[in-house]
């Protein structure tokens, strides 16, 4: 069984919890400076940035003297809050057992110990923050 993120949910985590590591001095960040340190194609680093933008987790300035910081203490963005701002919401999308979506209605034999395993994955990353990450990974490989 494969549960991983997208490309996209792990270089939005590298980039906030480097994000989170330099946040207590308080400066703006370069694109470029979190794309070499959090080891972050730069090309891609733009479409992340901008979905963490817009769910309220970063805030970027933009021109001379621009660059971006967390809008939110690293202690108050989880694990969820982060995935879910560039993955979308967690869900299981199709049923194992029928043809259709599962629990409208008439929810398959294994629905609810699927639904049970969601459920401890996703209070799970509700409860790690990036201040849980930002010091204990001294670097990005």
């Amino acid at each position: 069984m494969k549960l991983e993120l997208s490309s996209e949910g792990r270089y939005a985590l590298r980039a906030l919890v480097y994000l989170a590591r330099v946040a207590d001095r308080g400066d703006l960040v370069t694109a470029d400076r979190i794309s070499a340190e959090a080891v972050v194609p730069r090309r891609l680093l733009a479409r992340v940035m901008a979905k963490l933008v817009r769910a309220g987790l970063v805030e970027s300035i933009e021109g001379r003297g621009g660059g971006s910081h967390l809008a939110l203490p690293p202690d108050k963005v989880s694990l969820r809050d982060a995935v879910e701002a560039v993955e979308g919401p967690f869900e299981i999308t199709h049923c194992i057992m029928q043809q259709r979506p599962c629990g409208h209605g008439r929810p398959c034999a294994l629905h609810d110990a699927w639904t049970e395993g969601q459920n401890a994955i996703l209070q799970e990353l509700g409860t790690k923050t990036l201040a849980d990450f930002s010091s204990q990974a001294p670097h990005f490989h």
